[in-house]
C-alpha cells in the first residue's frame, strides 16, 4: 500500500519528516546537506541522501529481521523511506569500540585506544546546549526518560553495536564508534508505548574505516577535508549491498 506525502512535520540537518494518511506512519526524506561541528561547517554532496537512505534501510532491515524493533518499514524511492511515527527520546547514545573524536578531546586520550568493553555514553539532544554529556540520574531528573527506559536503551544499544560490528567486519570494515537515537512507539489500540530504535544508521552517524587500508568511509571525510565524501559513502554502500546480495 502506498502512502502520500503530507504536511512536513520536521526538518533537521540531514532529514525531513512528513505526515501520511496513516497517523502511525511517516515519510522520512534524506537530504544531500552536510553539517559538522554544531553546524558551523556546512556543505552538500550530490547523492549523499540517497546513499544514506539505502545504507540505513539495509542495516535497519537486518535488525528488524533479527527481532530488534526499529522505526524503519520500507524504502519508498531513492531518498524516501516509510517509518513508524515515534516520539523521540531526547537522548543521543554513543557506543565506542575505540577512542576517537570528542572522547579524545575531552580527556586527552590517545586516538585509537581500544574500549574493552565498549564504552556507552549518553548526551542530552539539544543543539542550543551543544548536546552535553549527561548521566542516567540527570536524564531522569530532567524527565527525559525513566530508569526502566534507560536500561532498555542501554541494552538495545549495546546489542545493536555488536550486531553492526559483525555486519561491517564481514565486509572488511571496522566500526569504531556510532550514535543512535530511540523513540517511544505507541500505535493505535495499544495501551503503552515501547522503546524502539529510531532515526538512522548511516555513515553520517558512524565512524568507519576500511579494515585493511584504514581508508575513511564516514563523515570525517567532510569534517576534516580528508577526501571525497561521495566516493567514500558509495564504497561503503557497495560493500554492504554486496553482502546483502
Amino acid at each position: 500500500m502506498s502512502h502520500s506525502k503530507g504536511e512536513m512535520l520536521y526538518e533537521g540537518k540531514a532529514k525531513r519528516l512528513y505526515r501520511t494518511d496513516d497517523p502511525d506512519l511517516l515519510i522520512m526524506e534524506y537530504k544531500d546537506d552536510l553539517t559538522a561541528f554544531d553546524a558551523t561547517k556546512r556543505g552538500t554532496s550530490l547523492g549523499k541522501g540517497a546513499i544514506n537512505n539505502a545504507v540505513s534501510a539495509l542495516l535497519m532491515g537486518r535488525l528488524n529481521d533479527m527481532h530488534v524493533e526499529t522505526s524503519f518499514l520500507n524504502l519508498i524511492d531513492a531518498n524516501h523511506s516509510l517509518v513508524r511515527n515515534v516520539k523521540i527520546v531526547p537522548i543521543e547514545v554513543i557506543i565506542r569500540f575505540e577512542a576517537h573524536g570528542s572522547l579524545c578531546r575531552r580527556y586527552g586520550i590517545e586516538p585509537g585506544l581500544v574500549c574493552d568493553p565498549p564504552l556507552y555514553e549518553i548526551c542530552y539532544k539539544n543543539d542550543d546546549l551543544h548536546d552535553p554529556f549527561i548521566t542516567d540520574q540527570i536524564a531522569v531528573l530532567m524527565g527525559l526518560a525513566t530508569y526502566d527506559e534507560l536500561a532498555k536503551i542501554k541494552y538495545m544499544a549495546l546489542t545493536i553495536g555488536h550486531t553492526l560490528r559483525e555486519i561491517y567486519l564481514g565486509q572488511g570494515i571496522k566500526l569504531l564508534d556510532f550514535k543512535l537515537e530511540f523513540g517511544r512507539y505507541q500505535p493505535a489500540g495499544e495501551s503503552e508505548a515501547r522503546i524502539i530504535l529510531a532515526d538512522e544508521i548511516t555513515p553520517d552517524t558512524c565512524r568507519l574505516v576500511d579494515a585493511q587500508t584504514g581508508e575513511k568511509l564516514d563523515k570525517d571525510l567532510f569534517r576534516f577535508d580528508m577526501g571525497d565524501l561521495g566516493e567514500g559513502y558509495r564504497k561503503l554502500l557497495d560493500k554492504l549491498q554486496a553482502s546483502a546480495g
